[in-house]
């Protein structure tokens, strides 16, 4: 019988994976996983999603280890926090377009 992992971790496996469950949360990946750093400002305008929404979301993102945040005086540039979470979602990206594809 295979060996199962902790209980811990499937809790804390699916808790990622519900962070990165939504869509706006998605659309923010989709910008900084070319490895560039942007400020909430910038994810605004790039994603059209509302500074305050952007804001919730990535200190979520934050908390959960998603994402880095760099200070730069009264600025904060925002990049992803390991290029695993990037491949990850890009390999589930492939699937998800292959079925809509179907």
């Amino acid at each position: 019988m295979p060996e199962l992992e902790d209980e811990r971790f499937y809790e804390a496996h699916a808790d990622f994976c519900s962070v990165c469950a939504n869509a706006n949360r998605l659309k923010i990946l989709d910008l900084l996983k070319n490895g560039e750093q942007y400020s909430v400002s910038d994810i605004e305008r790039h994603t059209g999603i509302s500074q305050s929404t952007v804001s919730q979301h990535l200190k979520l993102m934050r908390d959960r280890g998603i994402v880095t945040r760099e200070r730069d005086g009264v600025n904060n540039y925002y990049s992803v926090a390991d290029d695993r979470i990037v491949e990850g979602v890009e390999t589930i990206r492939e699937v998800v377009r292959e079925q809509v594809e179907k």
